[in-house]
């Protein structure tokens, strides 16, 4: 049960980053119009995700990966930041 719960966490915090990542590039660099379909759909993954999840709390969200990440580090021995090459084992969790 703890592999799951680790496999899970570690997947998330990196899923988050990537995600916070490619809402920068998205909305900060590029210059994407309002009516494109990629707009859209990331702006309502971005509001669903910020505002209901998280609640618009900015340090909750920059500081979530590094507190699953030192939290994994803590429990399991393994900081597991890329979590396909993490191979869990039994005896060590």
């Amino acid at each position: 049960m703890k592999n799951l719960f680790a496999t899970f966490f570690c997947w998330w915090a990196f899923l988050h980053v990537t995600w916070m990542v490619l809402t920068f590039i998205l909305w900060g660099i590029v210059d994407i119009d309002d009516t494109s379909p990629i707009t859209l759909a990331s702006e309502f993954i971005y509001d669903y995700y910020a505002f209901d999840l998280f609640q618009m709390n900015g340090w909750v969200i920059l500081g979530f990966a590094p507190a699953v990440w030192a939290t994994l580090r803590v429990t399991t021995g393994q900081w597991c930041i890329m979590p396909w090459r993490k191979k869990w084992q039994p005896d060590s969790l």
